[in-house]
């Protein structure tokens, strides 16, 4: 009777096996629900971070255009553009925007530009301060002051430009045949691993010149 009593108050190998994997799935599933919340963390983390930028990208462009001087010039389209774009939008005269230092408030132009690395399949945009060498032979020429990438891992990005005076939208804006600023300007992009495609209109208040100007004076 003591030796059963001995022999059934212990564990054989086999039941510890057993346990060892019950305990090995428990902790793997556990490790597993662990990992995909690490995972959808990180992607909500990425997104957040994605939403900021674009977010702060279109409230600057967006205050920008809405308060440009009169006097600027607004070209576009001009060059080669890269797979998926536009080409370059470059903005003559009046105040800058995405200025995070002093000194590129005394730019003279600025310039978006879409440029690809070497051996990626995705796009950057970039903003380029520039100013005019003080003995500069051609007016076209100006030397970059500094260059930040604003957006990452495009796949495409599209200027449209809207003329009042041909009640269409264009893909290029060239300044020698349309020298007043469009009157919209729409803006087209889409990312990498992302499905959405982005667009906003952008309203240049430059327009409001000729208005006032044309008003009956009191």
């Amino acid at each position: 009777m003591q030796a059963g009593s001995l022999h059934h108050g212990g564990f054989t190998l086999l039941e510890v096996l057993l346990a060892l994997v019950l305990v090995g799935l428990v902790l793997s599933g556990v490790l597993g629900v662990a990992d995909g919340a690490i995972q959808l963390g990180k992607s909500m983390n990425a997104a957040r971070v994605s939403e900021t930028r674009i977010s702060n990208f279109v409230t600057q462009w967006r205050d920008y255009f809405e308060s440009v001087p009169p006097g600027i010039q607004i070209s576009a389209g001009l060059e080669k553009a890269a797979r998926g774009s536009s080409g370059n939008l470059f903005i003559l005269g009046g105040q800058m925007p995405f200025v995070w230092d002093q000194r590129l408030k005394m730019a003279d132009a600025v310039e978006f530009g879409l440029v690809r690395e070497r051996g990626q399949k995705t796009l950057n945009l970039v903003v380029r301060h520039l100013r005019r060498p003080k003995n500069a032979r051609d007016p076209n020429q100006f030397d970059a002051i500094a260059e930040l990438p604003i957006l990452e891992n495009l796949t495409q990005m599209q200027w449209l430009f809207y003329s009042p005076q041909d009640k269409d939208w264009f893909i290029n804006w060239d300044p020698a045949k349309r020298s007043v600023p469009p009157l919209f300007i729409k803006l087209k992009f889409g990312f990498l691993n992302d499905p959405r495609e982005h667009e906003y209109t952008f309203w240049v208040a430059n327009d409001l010149n000729a208005q006032i100007a044309a008003a009956p004076q009191q």
